[in-house]
């Protein structure tokens, strides 16, 4: 499946894991950072840090799936009502290639 495509279609839960662990690597260190500031304490600024990262991450990976089940604003696939009525033939394949190629799924 083309990048384009997959991108179009959604994403997997191995990007939403990255995007996860990306965001929250930015925000806990941000958190961190405070709270080294206002107290000086290293063992409580790491100790904070690793329980509001696992804790955020795995809330904002359920965040990401639920919101993935709905609908609401997402763009529908231009090829998503076609209805198939009978057994595809080869020259269908070609027909179904170049509408792909057309919308830029396919180079």
């Amino acid at each position: 499946m083309s990048r384009s495509l997959k991108s179009k279609l959604g994403e997997t839960h191995t990007r939403t894991v990255i995007k996860a662990i990306s965001w929250r690597v930015i925000a806990s260190v941000t958190t961190m950072t405070i709270i080294y500031v206002l107290t000086r304490e290293w063992v409580l600024t790491l100790g904070a840090g690793l329980v509001e990262a696992s804790s955020k991450m795995l809330f904002y990976y359920m965040h990401e799936r639920a919101w993935g089940k709905v609908g609401w604003g997402k763009q529908k696939h231009p090829l998503e009502n076609i209805q198939v009525t009978r057994e595809l033939e080869p020259q269908d394949r070609e027909k179904i290639e170049q509408q792909l190629r057309d919308l830029g799924y396919m180079d």
